[in-house]
């Protein structure tokens, strides 16, 4: 290039950071002149690696490729942009002797020769306009998340993941198996599949096969009598959850299936499991048929312990939520509570760290949770130790019950709140263990159980 561009394309001003690259000092600086007189920030680039730092550094809005060497430059560039999840738009300026066509296909914007003036304007300013539209749809999309799914926080590729696939089930009928393990939120997920599928208003028949024996989950599916209806049938307008699905009694599976395949026009049907149903299909635990018909789509709800860059803004979500329930100012979790909690394994996942975080903040007045207050209910009592394995239920409910009357120093009412259950029922529990009327002598000592 001999001439600075005049990129007076528009009398439409767009802002916004430009990175121009070129090996040619002089065309690198003659296009980096003319774009910032058009009120662009503008950065230059000599090498590739100093143009993927760029790129990842400061997301411009468009980057000029000045006489690329190669068609594969050009991909390695787009890639970058894509990999980063950024808005940036590829402009190419061919060398006058490169092969007309040479960067046809390719993710980018290719201006051939000749490089006037205007038409490098005029190509500059739809690449801006065009980075600007599609930041303005993420975060539109983002933003669509955060409203449909208000309680799936996080930006984990584990979590992205599931988005992404409820993105796809939202204009899909078939059924849909949510997997995870206990407390991942599975239940949380197939609620949101309904909503975006069929709308808030309509009905979602859930069936919680763990909590129910086989008759009395037959009859919540079927009915009893001929003037009883099911659940199955009154969901045909809406969606039947099936929730822990593996826990449902072999031969309701089976009467489950035959009525499914029977159905014209069967309701939609969302299964949660913390089993792997195939395996269980294949070894004959579950009805075959039935996992059949349960088959369409499957997601996979991540743990929270393979997410840990999740952990921190999950717990400003529920520190949040707590106090707008409580109407208590919301508080701050400390820099080495934060650490403390992305260090430790979560067995109980999600609910475990809404426990936590809920208990925290119930039984501390300060405005800041720290590393010990949390540190309190990720150790004890909520972990057991290799000495409790072989205690019988009714003992580990002692130790439980035990641990929190001593650490809240003979408090029952920190203890009855701590534990989830009403102080007359703590206060029969101590009775059993010995301990003397509330308000008497030893009232709140200390067990040697403890």
């Amino acid at each position: 290039m001999t001439q600075t561009p005049d990129l007076r394309a528009s009398t439409v001003r767009l802002g916004g950071r430009v990175v121009v690259y070129s090996q040619n000092s002089q065309s690198r600086q003659q296009i980096a002149q003319a774009v910032g007189r058009q009120g662009f920030d503008v950065t230059q680039a000599e090498s590739a690696d100093s143009l993927c730092d760029l790129l990842a550094g400061i997301s411009p809005a468009a980057c000029i490729l000045d006489e690329p060497e190669s068609p594969g430059f050009v991909e390695m560039v787009a890639n970058a942009i894509e990999a980063a999840g950024l808005s940036t738009q590829v402009v190419v300026l061919p060398a006058i002797t490169a092969p007309r066509g040479q960067f046809v296909g390719l993710n980018a914007e290719v201006l051939e020769p000749p490089h006037t003036p205007e038409r490098i304007g005029r190509a500059l300013f739809a690449a801006v306009g065009r980075s600007q539209l599609v930041s303005e749809n993420q975060q539109l999309k983002q933003q669509s998340d955060v409203r449909l799914w208000p309680e799936l926080i996080g930006y984990s590729d584990g979590i992205e993941k599931v988005r992404e696939q409820l993105r796809e089930i939202a204009e899909d009928d078939r059924p849909v198996i949510v997997q995870g393990e206990s407390g991942s939120g599975t239940t949380f997920i197939a609620r949101a599949i309904h909503s975006i599928r069929k709308g808030e208003h309509a009905p979602l028949m859930a069936v919680r096969c763990e909590v129910l024996a086989a008759s009395a989950a037959e009859a919540a599916l079927f009915g009893e009598g001929h003037e009883s209806r099911g659940r199955l049938s009154a969901a045909s307008e809406g969606t039947l959850l099936l929730d822990d699905v593996d826990a449902l009694a072999l031969s309701v599976q089976a009467r489950l299936a035959a009525a499914l395949k029977q159905i014209e026009s069967p309701p939609q049907i969302i299964a949660t499991t913390h089993a792997p149903l195939h395996d269980m299909a294949r070894d004959g635990s579950f009805d075959d048929q039935l996992y059949e018909c349960l088959t369409g789509h499957t997601v996979t709800v991540p743990a929270l312990r393979d997410r840990p860059d999740d952990i921190a803004p999950m717990a400003e979500h529920f520190l949040a939520d707590f106090a707008a329930r409580e109407g208590r100012p919301a508080k701050q979790l400390a820099a080495e509570a934060v650490q403390r909690l992305q260090a430790h394994h979560w067995p109980g996942n999600v609910r475990e760290l809404e426990n936590v975080i809920a208990r925290g903040c119930s039984l501390t007045t300060d405005p800041v949770l720290t590393s010990d207050i949390v540190t309190t209910w990720l150790e004890t009592p909520s972990e057991i130790s290799p000495d409790d394995v072989g205690l019988s239920l009714r003992e580990m409910e002692r130790k439980l019950i035990e641990a929190t009357f001593n650490r809240f120093n003979g408090n029952r009412e920190l203890t009855a709140r701590a534990l989830k259950i009403g102080l007359r029922t703590l206060s029969g529990k101590l009775r059993e263990y010995g301990y003397p009327p509330r308000g008497g002598p030893g009232s709140n000592r200390v067990s040697r159980a403890a």
